[in-house]
């Protein structure tokens, strides 16, 4: 799976999590099990994630959540 793949489907993955009356901060543990990665893979992707804006992410990268930048890139991939 390409990165620019992977970065998608993390960004659908946080904005399905807007779909929750009370949206919470989504572990990273929980977004390796649905990309069928290992957690340090997953951690270095939103990590990467993380520095272009499109998430955001504690210290230690165990929750993030999508923010508006990332709304916008993946609505921009959507519509390609």
């Amino acid at each position: 799976m390409s990165v620019g793949t992977m970065k998608y489907q993390v960004l659908h993955i946080l904005s399905q999590n807007l779909n929750n009356p009370q949206p919470q901060l989504v572990n990273s543990s929980d977004i390796a099990n649905q990309l069928k990665l290992s957690l340090l893979e997953t951690q270095r992707l939103l990590k990467v994630m993380n520095n272009m804006g499109v998430i955001e992410s504690n210290m230690d990268l165990q929750l993030s959540l999508i923010t508006r930048k990332g709304l916008q890139y993946l609505n921009r991939e959507i519509t390609l």
